[in-house]
């Protein structure tokens, strides 16, 4: 209905630029299997890069990575555990029901490493001496201390922890198992925790029950040595030949002979009742 406006006259102008693409179909199929192709493939690939290699503790760098071995703060790392650690791994060393390098390497530790070989020494000296005493009190005869058997187990003992775990440590890396260097001295550091409550039952004076003790130390600290060097042998995939490990149990068996003569072997012998000297003669 016009209600007397004039009616405008539209024009419309449509520009179609002739360097516009045109319309086309595409494959969807095509395309969508291409990016699941792609899709599958991300996964596996990011895997790949997310799993490290094997990085053995006393390697690399340290968590304090600006610091080298020369600075404290590099070795404090070592020494971040607390007194229910050192039980709980000592626990393990003397009762290896559980993987004991799988509980050291989630966070190693010197601190065991050390004490527990330097509370040896000091438990093997004080018992066998008190023992001593004891069999030369009941004997009736004068006490001498020798304290050369103080020196004898630091030398002893120190010397086994340090010249095994590094043959351990050499003969593994040779053989492409990756081992650490503090992972090998904590195995036979703490192998050395059994010796503790048996230098304070061996203070008995009975020769059968301290033969008895030492037996049952051999088999707890060796059996715990033979599986923590079996499971650093088992990374080398078979290259390492199972004969070191006998080799390692005849110096274990050595160094125990030597703990049972030298710490633990000594006898009460009585006082010979004195000889009534002769009558004068007349």
């Amino acid at each position: 209905m016009n209600y007397g406006r004039p009616t405008p006259d539209y024009n419309i102008v449509v520009d179609v630029d002739d360097d516009e693409p045109t319309l086309e179909f595409q494959d969807f199929a095509s395309t969508n299997a291409q990016r699941g192709r792609m899709n599958s493939t991300a996964p596996a690939a990011a895997a790949t890069a997310a799993a490290p290699p094997y990085q053995p503790p006393g390697q690399g760098e340290a968590p304090t990575g600006a610091y080298s071995v020369w600075h404290t703060e590099y070795w404090s790392q070592y020494f971040n555990v607390d007194s229910s650690d050192v039980v709980q791994r000592s626990f393990l060393a003397v009762v290896p029901k559980d993987s004991f390098l799988d509980v050291y390497n989630a966070n190693p530790d010197l601190w065991g490493t050390f004490w527990i070989p330097t509370s040896v020494i000091f438990a093997m000296f004080v018992t066998a001496s008190l023992s001593q005493s004891i069999a030369v009190a009941l004997s009736g005869q004068k006490r001498e201390y020798d304290f050369t058997m103080l020196s004898f187990a630091v030398f002893t003992i120190y010397t086994y922890v340090l010249a095994i775990g590094t043959f351990v440590y050499l003969a593994t890396k040779y053989f492409g198992s990756q081992p650490g260097l503090m992972e090998c001295f904590s195995v036979y550091g703490y192998a050395m925790a059994v010796w503790i409550p048996i230098s304070v039952l061996c203070v008995l004076p009975f020769d059968w029950f301290r033969w008895v003790m030492v037996a049952v130390g051999f088999a707890s600290s060796g059996f715990f040595i033979m599986r923590s060097v079996n499971q650093i042998v088992s990374r080398s995939n078979g290259k390492l030949h199972k004969g070191i490990i006998p080799l390692l149990l005849v110096a274990h068996a050595l160094l125990v002979v030597v703990f049972k003569f030298r710490f633990f072997s000594y006898s009460v012998s009585s006082v010979p009742a004195a000889t009534p000297a002769p009558a004068p003669s007349s």
